[in-house]
């Protein structure tokens, strides 16, 4: 957890939540009786809460924040417990399928989102929740109920870099309403949505892998990284959900999922899908999602199916994507050619991308260029610009469709097809 500078008692730690190597963890509560922001720290199975905590030769208190940004991010007061993993997780399904429509695979899906925003800062990228639908007021109700569900969540309904960079480093989940989200937010959330990954800002350096949801509305969010779901037509027998209710859930259910946090944090951490007998396993999302709800089959099994359809949709997209599309019709050429002119491999390149839906066409200078980018130098001959494949190019060709995973032909004979080992060896070598 980040440390906040702190001029003074060299001693006092200005924190936003931290873990210590003994198990103990401090974590950001309000108080019951004021309101106002206070520490837990958890050690062994004692819990104390205070307006600051000498532990371990420090002295922390919760960080300096605007009165009306405490206010908006919701915080628990204290943890309790929850009983099995698998009632905490049902008792949430049950709240998406009554107040928000969702189907029981869906609200699965909802279910294990939530939980992965308990621990950012175990995941190696807290998955991003992108919705997409035709209608903004079922999308504020679902994030309503997110604001009873997820850890620290603040509801948005505008967001700046200047705002993201304060909130995601207070560890909040982002809740924005805002269809119209700027491509550089976008573009910043993606890059550093990873652990050990930090982002400069105000003359601070600070990590900002952190949970998100945006509500997109209608806009197109092909190539979007993030974990996409459509929510479904709102229904008018849907139970309403106020302000009375949305407390409600929180205090019961916001204790229980700091425990849940502070008893899991380590097997999240650790968590391996393969031995809790994951029934999906290759993707970074699936793996998050299945860690953060510690493999449970009630949930995995249900979502399994939808992080199947998602991963063949990203996979279709990639069709457009001219970088693939130059590395997929250079493979046949370079195992039975000595060399590709520029023209025909722009040619080619084109054509793939127009088989696959994309208008947009590549002049040969672009194609030029992106080859230079990947590494590989073209010739002039008497055939014009050409790629010639050497050892060398072959060898590049080779890494770049294991890098992207491409499903492409073996080749008889070729002694950088198979086995694939052999191409990581010699990368190393």
């Amino acid at each position: 957890m980040a440390k906040l500078p702190f001029r003074g008692d060299p001693r006092v730690v200005k924190t936003v939540g931290e873990t210590f190597a003994d198990g103990s963890a401090l974590e950001l509560v309000t108080s019951a009786s004021s309101g106002r922001p206070a520490l837990l720290l958890r050690n062994a199975d004692r819990r104390t809460i205070a307006p600051q905590i000498e532990y371990s030769g420090h002295i922390y208190q919760p960080p300096d924040l605007d009165e009306a940004m405490w206010r908006a991010i919701r915080f628990p007061h204290d943890t309790k417990s929850y009983g099995s993993t698998g009632k905490l997780l049902r008792r949430i399904r049950e709240l998406f399928e009554r107040h928000a429509g969702l189907t029981q695979p869906d609200s699965a899906l909802m279910t294990a989102w939530a939980a992965s925003s308990w621990f950012p800062d175990c995941l190696s990228s807290p998955p991003t929740l992108l919705i997409a639908g035709p209608d903004m007021e079922h999308a504020i109700t679902l994030f309503r109920l997110l604001h009873c569900l997820c850890r620290r969540p603040v509801v948005l309904g505008d967001l700046n870099r200047t705002a993201f960079l304060s909130l995601a480093s207070l560890g909040a989940t982002l809740l924005v309403n805002q269809p119209g989200l700027s491509a550089r937010i976008r573009d910043l959330w993606s890059t550093s949505n990873y652990r050990g990954v930090y982002v400069f800002g105000n003359g601070k350096v600070r990590s900002v892998a952190s949970s998100k949801a945006v509500f997109l509305g209608m806009a197109d969010a092909r190539g979007e990284e993030g974990m996409h779901f459509a929510l479904p037509p709102a229904h008018c027998d849907l139970s309403l959900l106020d302000e009375q209710q949305q407390s409600g859930i929180a205090e019961e259910l916001q204790p229980q999922l700091l425990m849940y946090r502070l008893r899991n944090f380590d097997r999240v951490r650790n968590f391996s899908a393969r031995e809790h007998g994951s029934t999906f396993v290759g993707t970074e999302v699936a793996r998050n999602l299945a860690a953060s709800v510690l493999g449970e089959a009630e949930i995995v099994e249900p979502i399994a199916p939808l992080l199947r359809c998602l991963e063949q949709d990203k996979i279709a997209q990639r069709g457009c994507d001219v970088h693939l599309a130059m590395i997929q019709v250079t493979w046949a050429p370079s195992h039975e050619e000595r060399e590709i002119t520029l023209a025909r491999l722009t040619e080619l390149s084109n054509a793939f991308l127009r088989c696959h839906g994309e208008i947009l066409e590549y002049s040969a200078a672009e194609i030029g260029w992106k080859l230079r980018n990947f590494g590989f130098h073209r010739h002039r001959n008497g055939r014009g610009m050409v790629l010639k494949f050497s050892h060398e190019h072959r060898l590049l060709l080779h890494q770049l469709a294991a890098r992207w995973s491409l499903n492409l032909r073996t080749v008889a004979g070729c002694a950088l097809c198979s086995p694939r080992e052999a191409v990581v060896a010699q990368r190393l070598v």
